[in-house]
């Protein structure tokens, strides 16, 4: 497709660098495709809190299988997650996502025709590998070629379509499964990867030059400064155990609670959800606008994450201890609070050059969904352990959720001890 080549300007910032910029319709382009692809990312996380019931009366499933299957999707996602950081460095974001949503199209394609367990964990797999680098590769693309104080406000814009995506597999794929079942819904899905592969390939320009000068091997070292980064260490636990706890609770166990413990029926359920996705939603279309307003005017907007985490703590905990009484007007107001957790993205990038954003953007997506995995398995593990116990599955969901709250908890306090300012003056070297 072309492209008016007055919307790309390239400019010599201060720090010696000639950067690229676009503008005007390609900028509004580049936004929409890349979060196109976020989207099918976001429904393929969370529709598994909608064909829960369904999956379990077809296939008789455990709390603990049916954790493991959808939480395969978290496994996958996170074992890409430092291979992808490396090709978005070196290949640059367009061909390295437009690539790799092939595969959630033939992992989708799988689901929908699966006949036993192992092949519809190997399907759910496959669509964690495929949609790996929709939210990094937008990250990375918005780095290269956006100005820096719209960092944070697009990374919260970019939320705003993904909810639209948790939207989408909530009331509308509940009223379709009686005409498609969660089959056909997968099938479809699959048709959407395809198009969406297809706009990133030939809709948008080929601005990145692929990076030849190091090797991948030299490359991937860059992980190492990462990783060894105190600042990175003091965002990690809270990003793993606060921001991948509610992805692994809402893309999969808030249906099993709406059902389980409120006793509601899967389509008033499906309903909540909507409604939660909705205002989650809401919250980071509001961040985005608070952050780029704090971030000119030269302000800590990173204050903005520690208290609306510090608060949706409280409304979790909350939630909790009500249990079957819990009202959804708590989840509302917990989605909207929590909604700030995505900001622990733009807050790890922050001691690390351009030429790393890629990489410490994927190694902080590492620990993330290696928590969601972990932590979507273990609620699973804890229901199936204390109904074992002579709980019942209400207690039994109520007691998992604790454990998480407290470790929650505790991530939350590690970022916020004293020093969290100065740790982003901490000097920085990498190759």
């Amino acid at each position: 497709m072309r492209f008016n080549p007055d919307h790309v300007s390239r400019e010599v910032g201060p720090d010696g660098v000639e950067h690229t910029y676009v503008s005007g319709s390609l900028a509004v382009r580049m936004f929409v495709i890349f979060a196109a692809a976020y989207i099918m990312s976001y429904a393929f996380r969370a529709i598994n809190a909608v064909i829960a019931q369904p999956l379990v009366a077809e296939l008789g499933l455990s709390a603990g299988q049916l954790g493991f299957l959808a939480s395969a999707y978290f496994l996958s996602f996170a074992l890409m997650q430092l291979p992808v950081g490396v090709m978005l460095d070196r290949y640059g974001p367009r061909r390295v996502e437009a690539v790799l949503i092939g595969f959630a199209a033939l992992g989708a394609l799988l689901f929908a025709v699966a006949d036993s367990y192992s092949v519809l964990w190997l399907g759910r797999a496959l669509i964690g590998v495929g949609v790996s680098a929709c939210l990094m590769a937008a990250v990375k693309a918005y780095s290269l070629y956006f100005r820096p104080h719209l960092q944070a406000s697009l990374s919260s814009w970019m939320l705003v379509a993904g909810s639209l995506g948790a939207l989408t597999v909530t009331t509308p794929v509940e009223a379709a499964l009686p005409l498609l079942g969660w089959r056909g819904v997968f099938g479809l899905a699959a048709v959407l990867c395809v198009l969406a592969g297809l706009a990133l390939w030939f809709a948008l320009p080929a601005l990145f030059k692929p990076q030849k000068a190091q090797s991948v091997g030299d490359m991937a070292q860059g992980y190492r400064a990462i990783y060894a980064h105190p600042h990175f260490w003091r965002v990690a636990p809270l990003a793993m155990i606060t921001q991948g706890g509610f992805m692994a609770f809402h893309g999969l166990w808030v249906g099993p609670w709406f059902t389980n413990v409120v006793g509601l029926s899967n389509s008033q359920a499906a309903q909540n959800m909507f409604w939660i996705s909705a205002v989650l939603m809401l919250g980071y279309l509001a961040l985005g606008f608070m952050t780029r307003r704090i971030s000119k005017a030269g302000g800590d907007e990173d204050q903005i994450m520690l208290i609306g985490m510090g608060l949706s703590l409280i409304l979790f905990a909350v939630q909790i201890v009500q249990g079957s009484d819990s009202s959804v007007w708590g989840w509302l107001v917990h989605a909207f609070l929590i909604s700030s957790g995505i900001m622990t993205y733009a807050t790890c990038n922050k001691p690390f050059p351009k030429k790393l954003t890629g990489r410490s953007s994927t190694a902080l997506n590492l620990l993330i969904f290696v928590g969601a995995f972990s932590i979507q398995w273990g609620i699973g593990l804890g229901i199936d352990a204390f109904t074992g116990m002579g709980l019942s599955s209400t207690d039994a969901m109520r007691l998992s959720l604790a454990f998480l709250w407290l470790m929650q908890l505790g991530s939350w306090l590690w970022y916020a001890r004293p020093g969290r300012k100065t740790s982003h003056l901490i000097p920085f070297s990498a190759t």
